[in-house]
């Protein structure tokens, strides 16, 4: 049974230099692969910038390549 590839749906940078590259997989299934996952060891920089910029931004690049709404969200 073949399987199915996921699709790259971007890179999002912090501060720090940290990234992450998120991945849509069959059913949706979201991967995102960070250098350094989140955490209380963030910096307060990069943790204001996943919250105001990165998370939006994911947010709104799996609803456009989903096609399904997400509350809040403008595509």
């Amino acid at each position: 049974m073949p399987t199915i590839p996921r699709r790259y749906l971007g890179t999002w940078t912090l501060p720090s230099g940290n990234r992450a590259d998120l991945y849509l997989g069959p059913g949706d299934a979201l991967a995102c692969a960070w250098d350094t996952p989140p955490s209380p060891e963030w910096s307060d920089a990069d943790f204001e910038h996943y919250r105001r910029v990165t998370f939006p931004a994911i947010v709104r690049a799996v609803a456009t390549a989903t096609g399904k709404p997400v509350i809040g969200v403008s595509l």
